[in-house]
């Protein structure tokens, strides 16, 4: 059986007015979303459809719906 290869983590990039295009590449026609799951949050990085590089532009983060645990600082407020 074959071992399952790691997912290489995303490049950072800097969006200076827009990303629409891959810095590898040069692809032109925007990116397809992906999501990791991290604990209690979906991580949101993009992906060129044509060279597969994998990119992160910051925070971009969703909870997953589940339950948290109880938190005073936000559920006393």
């Amino acid at each position: 059986m074959r071992e399952k290869e790691k997912t290489p983590s995303p490049e950072n990039v800097r969006v200076e007015e827009e990303l629409s295009s891959c810095p590898r590449c040069g692809y032109e026609t925007g990116f397809h979303v992906a999501f990791r799951r991290r604990v209690r949050e979906l991580v949101v990085f993009l992906i060129c459809p044509s060279c597969s590089a994998r990119f992160s532009v910051g925070e971009w983060n969703f909870p997953t719906g589940e339950p948290r645990p109880y938190d005073p600082t936000i559920d006393d407020a």
